[in-house]
């Protein structure tokens, strides 16, 4: 395949003041010349045509996923490429705890980012590729390890694993080894030995280890379910494609759904819920998986570097990030603002419960009616009721329930909240309404579809 040369020489040495600056000319085979100041030349690279980004190509190997050709940060698939601790999408001089990006110093603790950064702004592969290109989960790994044939061979001057996938075709990855501090200084020692591939999937969090899964190639053995500190730098082979989210539980309850008389038909229960009173499933604004985590640190569509919250322009409602769509299908949808509203304005209101479960009935203009129960939020600490407010007005939990719109932002550079229903006890002085500020887009929140 032709090969097309890409600026990648390393700089020449430097002339003296006085002497013109050198210059490289570049001569193609059809005589025509191009010519580079040798000193604006950092490296030259050759890549593939046709490839989506120099450098690295996604190969099908019959999976669910394509795998990139080459390690993240080579050009070539011999090549290590470069390392990074788990979470950092930068390389750096030394790997440590101390120079970790996520750990106190102080404290001697490890800030949590969540138990899948697969896609997240936490996401090297994704930072440095865009697209659809991230980590691999270690559920992705593992299906690599399990459904391929894994020869241990030489490519060049590199040893490593040659993977040939259930259709035939084949990746290579090199035992690039990891590095870590020793004494000061990044040490390797497993070159051509191990390879250690970092998974996006955390392994542990617990009060004495926070470790990820990686995936350990060595000769006669590979597998990915050991685990290691997240210093520690190693290499990382991206993937391409879609995160395969939805929740892999079936829903408990049947889809059904109540004409209340408006101009959307009403889910007789939440999404995750197999009846009325149950609360169900709780979901960040735009993700379809549930969480062990929710808040911003945990939210994927979150950039801590920048702290820029990704936007949708339209919002979410039968859109690809709408659980309530991609959970029931059927013309099921997360409700829009409006459609929230009409709840509230044109329904009656009734404070009742139903199995024990505190909440309030909500009769439609034609008599028919479906019921809501409290449900609280999961915030980055864990379930808790909406704001100080409540407590002081005497709610101790309120009901939160997701619209599929943003709240455009007033006082920040990105949209970070969302429109809600909220409605509490009538204890309190606020009734129903709908609550229409500060309900951050990272909180988890349940979902009770509609349908035309």
């Amino acid at each position: 395949m032709k090969k097309i040369l890409l600026l990648s020489l390393a700089v020449m040495a430097a002339m003296p003041v006085a002497a013109q600056r050198r210059t490289m000319e570049v001569v193609a085979k059809d005589g025509t010349v191009s010519t580079f100041y040798a000193d604006e030349v950092e490296k030259v690279r050759f890549s593939e045509e046709g490839r989506e980004t120099p450098g690295i190509e996604a190969i099908d190997l019959g999976l669910s996923v394509k795998w990139a050709d080459c390690n993240l940060g080579a050009s070539v698939p011999a090549e290590y490429g470069d390392y990074y601790a788990w979470g950092e999408t930068e390389t750096k001089p030394l790997y440590s705890a101390e120079t970790y990006k996520y750990y106190n110093l102080e404290w001697q603790t490890i800030r949590k980012i969540g138990y899948e950064i697969t896609g997240t702004q936490y996401d090297a592969a994704k930072k440095q590729l865009g697209g659809d290109w991230r980590m691999p989960t270690q559920t992705e790994w593992t299906e690599l390890v399990q459904n391929c044939e894994w020869q241990w061979t030489a490519r060049g001057d590199s040893f490593g694993f040659t993977v040939t996938g259930p259709n035939g075709n084949s990746i290579f990855l090199p035992a690039a080894g990891r590095l870590y501090d020793v004494e000061g200084q990044d040490r390797n020692g497993y070159e051509n030995i191990g390879g250690f591939y970092w998974t996006s999937s955390l392994a542990e969090d617990n009060e004495y280890n926070y470790r990820a899964f990686r995936a350990s190639l060595t000769q006669g053995m590979h597998g990915a379910e050991g685990y290691d500190v997240p210093e520690i730098g190693m290499s990382i082979r991206p993937v391409h494609g879609l995160l395969a989210e939805d929740d892999p539980e079936p829903e408990p309850g049947p889809m059904t759904m109540t004409d209340l008389g408006l101009s959307v038909k009403w889910a007789d229960h939440n999404v995750g819920a197999a009846k009325a009173s149950e609360i169900g499933n709780y979901y960040a604004y735009g993700c379809i998986k549930t969480q062990e985590i929710y808040g911003d640190a945990a939210y994927k569509f979150y950039n801590a570097e920048t702290g820029l919250y990704e936007e949708f322009e339209n919002g979410i409602s039968g859109t690809p990030y709408d659980v309530a769509m991609r959970r029931w299908g059927n013309g099921w949808r997360i409700p829009t603002k409006a459609q929230v509203e009409e709840l509230v304005t044109q329904c009656t209101w009734t404070w009742t419960a139903k199995d024990g479960v505190q909440g309030y009935e909500v009769k439609g203009p034609n008599g028919n009616s479906i019921f809501l129960p409290l449900s609280g939020f999961f915030g980055a600490e864990g379930l808790t009721c909406n704001d100080p407010a409540d407590i002081f007005y005497g709610s101790s939990v309120s009901g939160n329930y997701t619209c599929s719109e943003e709240k455009q932002a007033l006082y920040s550079t990105s949209n970070h909240s969302r429109y809600i229903l909220k409605f509490v006890p009538p204890t309190s002085s606020y009734s129903v309404k709908i609550k229409a500020d500060d309900t951050f887009k990272s909180l988890g929140l349940p979902v009770r579809p509609v349908h035309d």
